[in-house]
């Protein structure tokens, strides 16, 4: 089954931590991430981190080698603004949430959602949902 990755989680990856071997297991399954993923990814290492450019770089090679990488479109965006009028999300969140349910991901993996929150795309008659799930949480 397909999990997409949000930041939050994703961003455990670089450290030495328990939490980074849960991103490490996360990644070997079918991991999906999306542009806005990467860019937020490079940005917190990049500002929070001090990180360097280089660095970032490999990391994101890695990332675009080792996830499904789902571009950002119009559809990605019109998508995230009906999930903005059902679900209340924010626009960053909504975008997250969107690429997420077009790539057909069956979890996503967040830190910053309802755990356990099942999604559908507003007008879809699919009975699937995107389930929303913290790595963390025991």
């Amino acid at each position: 089954m397909k999990a997409f990755i949000d930041t939050n989680v994703l961003i455990y990856w670089v450290d030495d931590s328990a939490r980074a071997d849960v991103v490490e297991q996360l990644l070997v399954q079918q991991a999906v991430i999306s542009v806005q993923v990467l860019n937020e990814f490079a940005n917190v290492l990049l500002k929070k981190r001090a990180m360097p450019l280089p660095d970032i770089e490999a990391l994101c090679s890695t990332l675009i080698d080792t996830c499904e990488v789902i571009d950002l479109s119009v559809r990605t965006h019109q998508t995230a603004l009906a999930l903005m009028a059902r679900y209340n999300f924010s626009v960053y969140d909504a975008n997250i949430v969107a690429a997420a349910t077009l790539a057909d991901c069956a979890f996503l993996y967040t830190e910053d959602m309802q755990d356990g929150l099942n999604i559908k795309l507003p007008g879809s008659a699919a009975t699937k949902a995107l389930v929303i799930r913290n790595p963390f949480r025991a």
